[in-house]
């Protein structure tokens, strides 16, 4: 903890082994990494005042007293019924002032704030589920899908079990596009796969498969930063992973407030923006037409998909 930077009970523990200014000396620690994957982007905070082994609560709004030095972008939210403002965070100044408020996530948007409409990332949330399939196998399942599309992938532990798979884009196409795209390729790389992969979204339909989470492509929608720390125990981190990492060894807990650091970002050479024409096109010929569906319906999504002339057979390629 830089004495420039102090804190009040820099010595209460948030997780069992780590304390808030453990926190603080780790953001500042990672700020070189954790700060570009969030520069620009609407953040939303998950607070434990108390610790992780207390209840916490997310908050999108920051609040009035919050320094002047912090980022803000304001937005309409229907859920709030309101307009909201976010923070945006773009120094270790900042990330200061999140520990200092026991802000042990951080959930930016997936588009920046000069274009909020059209974001820059297709996301892939891999939810394990019941069957034996390892989420690193489901992970390299997905990635083939998307290099057959000539779409080329970054992955990242959640902090937790799951992993995230992203494809970086360019900033051309609206969120029903991005999350109608997401659905398409989900669709093609589970029927390859139906008894271990699924894209329901309701858990009574996976039976115990792997989910194939689409839906984070909304708008608004958020996704845990790359380098957040997480609200577990174990003081675990979201991870960006080399592709010689994502394989059935892989431990997405090994990452902690006390390792992570330690490590190089494997993305600094990563994929530049695509975009997204050519694999529409490849998804069409083979009869997945990409169409948006909110993931709220109560009917399944082949139902929805048969109902609206997006249904193939063919899954051996794309």
């Amino acid at each position: 903890m830089s004495a420039a930077r102090p804190l009040s009970n820099p010595q209460r523990r948030l997780w069992p082994e780590f304390t808030k200014a453990d926190l603080a000396d780790y953001y500042e620690a990672v700020a070189d990494r954790l700060l570009p994957a969030i520069a620009g982007r609407p953040v939303t905070f998950r607070r434990h005042p108390r610790g992780v082994e207390e209840q916490g609560f997310f908050q999108k709004d920051l609040p009035d007293h919050a320094p002047e030095h912090l980022g803000r972008f304001t937005d309409w939210s229907e859920s709030a019924g309101r307009e909201l403002t976010y923070a945006v965070l773009s120094s270790v100044d900042d990330l200061h002032w999140c520990a200092q408020n026991a802000v042990v996530e951080l959930h930016p948007w997936t588009a920046r704030t000069d274009r909020p409409d059209r974001p820059d990332t297709v996301v892939f949330d891999l939810d394990p589920g019941e069957r034996d399939v390892a989420i690193a196998v489901a992970a390299g399942w997905m990635c083939q899908t998307l290099s057959e599309l000539d779409l080329a992938t970054l992955v990242k532990t959640s902090g937790k079990a799951g992993l995230h798979v992203l494809v970086p884009i360019e900033r051309r196409y609206s969120f029903e596009q991005v999350r109608g795209f997401a659905l398409a390729v989900a669709r093609v790389c589970a029927a390859r796969h139906p008894d271990d992969l699924t894209v329901e979204m309701r858990k009574a339909r996976r039976k115990g498969r792997l989910l194939l989470d689409w839906s984070r492509n909304g708008r608004a929608q958020t996704i845990v930063a790359a380098w957040s720390p997480r609200a577990v125990p174990a003081a675990t981190v979201a991870m960006p992973l080399a592709p010689s990492e994502v394989d059935e060894a892989l431990d997405p807990g090994a990452f902690t407030l006390a390792t992570a650091a330690d490590r190089a970002d494997p993305w600094v050479d990563g994929p530049r923006p695509q975009r997204l024409e050519h694999a529409t096109r490849a998804l069409e010929a083979v009869g997945y037409a990409p169409v948006d569906f909110s993931p709220r319906s109560s009917r399944s999504v082949e139902e929805r998909a048969a109902a609206s002339g997006s249904t193939s057979e063919a899954t051996d390629s794309a």
